[in-house]
């Protein structure tokens, strides 16, 4: 389930409507961590996460190889190859009878990058906000 900033005590703009206190960061973080859900839940099985650092690490490999360094049969590592490219993890090319398992780290690392530092920056901000009181 996504969250909604407009739930709670804020409101449209970002305000806190006990206080008045803007909290625009909290809010950007909370925008970049619903963003971030469909890779977190695909993410969550071992199995995928296993594939996702192999091509990572071993670069772009054929199903065939993927299914033969894995325990799981074909139909399951198709599977988990199908949900990782829907979420845009790799790209599958098809290369005559063979598919191309390829990691895509441009599409997703740039929005874990964004949410860290927008985190980093909520957390330098009310320690601030801690130390000023």
């Amino acid at each position: 389930m996504a969250f909604d900033e407009r739930d709670g005590d804020t409101d449209r703009t970002g305000n806190d409507a006990a206080s008045g206190r803007a909290c625009d960061g909290p809010i950007r973080s909370l925008e970049i961590l619903n963003e971030c859900i469909p890779l977190f839940e695909t993410l969550k099985d071992p199995n995928r996460q296993r594939l996702l650092v192999q091509l990572v690490c071993g670069g772009p490999q054929t199903v065939g190889e993927l299914c033969e360094s894995s325990t799981l049969s074909r139909t399951a590592v198709s599977h988990h190859i199908k949900l990782l490219a829907q979420a845009g993890f790799i790209d599958v090319a098809k290369e005559a009878t063979r598919r191309i398992c390829t990691a895509r780290a441009d599409r997703w690392l740039p929005l874990l990058d964004e949410l860290a530092a927008a985190l980093k920056a909520d957390l330098a901000a009310a320690e601030a906000e801690r130390t000023e009181r």
